[in-house]
């Protein structure tokens, strides 16, 4: 493979993406870039379980006649 494969052609216009001419450099995410929508959403689903449980345990422990495990 010559030097030349890579070198974009007259009209300025490069056969390969950036990430193809430079496989080993990494490119950083910057601060502005980063969204941690995944994060975000196992940490709601996070939450609403642990809401429902508050619940739930509020009317086992403190609640006379609402639904309980223990009759």
């Amino acid at each position: 493979m010559s030097g030349e494969d890579n070198k974009p052609s007259k009209s300025g216009e490069s056969q390969q993406s950036w990430e193809e001419q430079n496989p080993e450099i990494e490119r950083e995410v910057t601060i502005d870039e980063y969204q941690p929508k995944g994060t975000l959403t196992v940490t709601l689903i996070y939450f609403g379980i642990m809401v429902l449980m508050w619940i739930f345990m509020y009317f086992v422990e403190f609640a006379g006649n609402a639904p309980s495990i223990i009759e």
